[in-house]
């Protein structure tokens, strides 16, 4: 290899999508009656804000696997209360169970969810929508910007805390202008 040149080794995210295969199949079929967003937005959300979390998980050097999997759960709330207003909070509950079923039905397959992973997970999604504040946990700072970023790349109008977040992950990104220009 030359001077510079990049060695990528294989990411490990075999939890990750394991609980994007079990969100899919639980959304797949829901309907948007009563909905604040269709449900196509959230799972559409869902996968790519669980990407975008780990390339920045990557850069910033933190567990792209856990990033990832906090990405993905993070507007569970939205998805079985049907609601955006408190869905932060709102997803704590869901966010137990689905990893509690993560973790038996993966047992023996795959790594479960540790404890101490799944309340840095709850804690991130609580905290995430927040996106004026700032703190000093990687994953909750993470969190926030790959959900202000993401709605900025599937065209959301942003303002606040969101567009200020945008900027400085295309900022610290390398990326000028709103088109990289």
């Amino acid at each position: 290899m030359k001077s510079g040149d990049i060695h990528l080794e294989r990411l490990s995210v075999k939890r990750l999508n394991r609980i994007l295969a079990m969100l899919l199949s639980e959304m797949k079929d829901l309907t948007d009656e009563g909905r604040d967003f269709p449900i196509r937005w959230n799972i559409m959300h869902m996968y790519s804000t669980s990407q975008l979390a780990k390339l920045l998980a990557i850069h910033r050097g933190i567990d792209p696997d856990l990033a990832g999997i906090a990405a993905a759960l993070h507007d569970i709330g939205v998805v079985m209360t049907k609601k955006h207003e408190g869905h932060a909070e709102a997803a704590i509950p869901y966010v137990y169970e689905f990893i509690e079923r993560y973790n038996r039905e993966s047992s023996g397959k795959l790594s479960r969810v540790t404890q101490e992973e799944i309340e840095t997970i709850v804690k991130t999604i609580v905290q995430h929508s927040d996106k004026e504040l700032t703190s000093d946990d990687p994953f909750v700072e993470l969190l926030r910007d790959v959900d202000s970023i993401d709605a900025y790349l599937h065209g959301v109008e942003i303002g606040g805390g969101r567009l200020e977040r945008c900027e400085k992950v295309m900022k610290e990104l390398g990326i000028n202008g709103p088109y990289g220009q």
